[in-house]
């Protein structure tokens, strides 16, 4: 697996997140309190980049698929040199034994081989769809609580901001809720994890 890949996919899943979970139209003309407003709607960006690098939960799974991942290739390794010994052990016999033998163990050299690599792919599929929940719950958790923290705040428009790329190329410094919506993560997911 690809950190880098893993990454933008984390990336474009929390800008989705917070780019929708805070439009929600209001009757009034805003109130006072952190954001911009522009004909009367309440605007703020939440830096995305820094939402991930900082955000406790998103450090825990990224550790949990690097556990995962390298004990699936620790396990597979293991397999394939298993594999291999059963192979050499078969060419230091194969003076000795018949053309019936080695067709017979060639056919289950051929057999256990195929059996790995439908292993291998099973394993790999099973990790990805793993990653898929935890991008999932990922998204779930940035959704409920910028839903939960936008009552009381009311922002209608919070836009998700990354310095790799996107759709906003400027985002002044001032309307910067990053670090808030990081620390408010943090203090819930502190708070899940505890109580498992």
């Amino acid at each position: 697996m690809k950190n880098s890949s893993i990454s933008y996919v984390w990336l474009a899943v929390l800008t989705l997140a917070v780019a929708y979970s805070f439009f929600k139209p209001t009757t009034g003309a805003g109130s006072a309190g952190a954001g911009v407003t522009a004909e009367g709607k309440r605007i703020v960006f939440v830096n995305s980049d820094s939402l991930l690098t900082n955000y406790q939960f998103y450090k825990d799974a990224q550790k949990e698929f690097e556990n995962k991942g390298y004990r699936l290739q620790v396990d597979l390794g293991q397999k394939e040199r298993a594999l291999q010994g059963e192979l050499q052990a078969i060419q230091q016999r194969a003076a000795a034994m018949t053309q019936a033998q080695l067709q017979a163990a060639d056919m289950t050299l051929k057999k256990k081989g195929a059996e790995l690599q439908q292993y291998s792919q099973q394993k790999q599929a099973e990790l990805g769809q793993e990653q898929a929940k935890k991008n999932e719950e990922l998204y779930n958790n940035i959704r409920e609580y910028i839903a939960k923290v936008n009552k009381e705040n009311k922002y209608e428009f919070v836009l998700g901001y990354s310095k790799i790329g996107g759709g906003i190329l400027f985002a002044d410094p001032s309307v910067d809720v990053t670090q808030k919506l990081v620390d408010g993560l943090n203090k819930e997911y502190a708070a899940k994890k505890a109580e498992k």
